[in-house]
């Protein structure tokens, strides 16, 4: 469920600077339908080379070729050492294939250039989690529901829910649940309620501190 979450991150963060390059949607579409090879074919007729090379490096990483998205992402810093979107992309690649402490490295560096990106700081958490530093993680999602219960994303409240559940916080993964379908509902996404408040139901059963 993560890897799917980072993936869409990763082609909204990177679709919203590029309206005038490029459709990101038509890429999108032709990645979700697998369909990768004319995804490939369309990011390679972007002109701006630093883009082209974020598309490519996006596509390779979801077609599973780890080595070649990160020698894509790895050309835009040639071109440009301080690119956000390549680092950015880099940063989850590195999560993606469980080298959190690379990762870490990257976000922390991001983080303090874009200290109000929630995105940023969620993945932050999540390497604190996976690198077994409990309580930096609780300490980063507490201080970012705390700051930003009101504007958070549906899809961020899921990615929050998740962190907490391996974390072992299962009343703050209830209740992050419950913000995702009130946000969800809010932002017209379809989910599947009953199946979340199962899970919900099921978390609540065990006695843990809430958010």
């Amino acid at each position: 469920m993560l890897k799917s979450l980072l993936f869409i991150i990763l082609l909204v963060f990177l679709g919203t600077s590029c309206q005038k390059h490029k459709d990101i949607n038509s890429i999108e579409k032709l990645v979700e339908k697998k369909l990768y090879d004319k995804a490939i074919e369309e990011a390679k007729k972007e002109k701006d080379d630093k883009l082209k090379f974020n598309y490519l490096g996006i596509i390779y990483n979801k077609k599973g070729d780890i080595k070649k998205s990160e020698e894509f992402y790895q050309k835009v810093l040639k071109i440009d050492s301080k690119n956000f979107k390549a680092r950015y992309n880099l940063a989850l690649l590195n999560l993606k294939i469980k080298r959190f402490k690379k990762a870490l490295d990257i976000l922390d560096s991001l983080s303090k250039e874009k200290p109000k990106n929630t995105d940023i700081k969620i993945k932050v958490a999540y390497c604190h989690y996976a690198l077994e530093s409990k309580s930096n993680a609780i300490f980063i999602l507490k201080k970012i529901v705390d700051e930003n219960r009101n504007s958070l994303k549906a899809f961020q409240w899921n990615e929050i829910a998740y962190i907490y559940k391996g974390l072992n916080r299962f009343q703050a993964s209830a209740e992050a649940l419950e913000y995702y379908i009130s946000t969800a509902n809010k932002e017209k996404l379809k989910i599947d309620v009953k199946t979340i408040n199962m899970k919900i139901n099921s978390l609540r059963a065990t006695n843990t501190q809430g958010l």
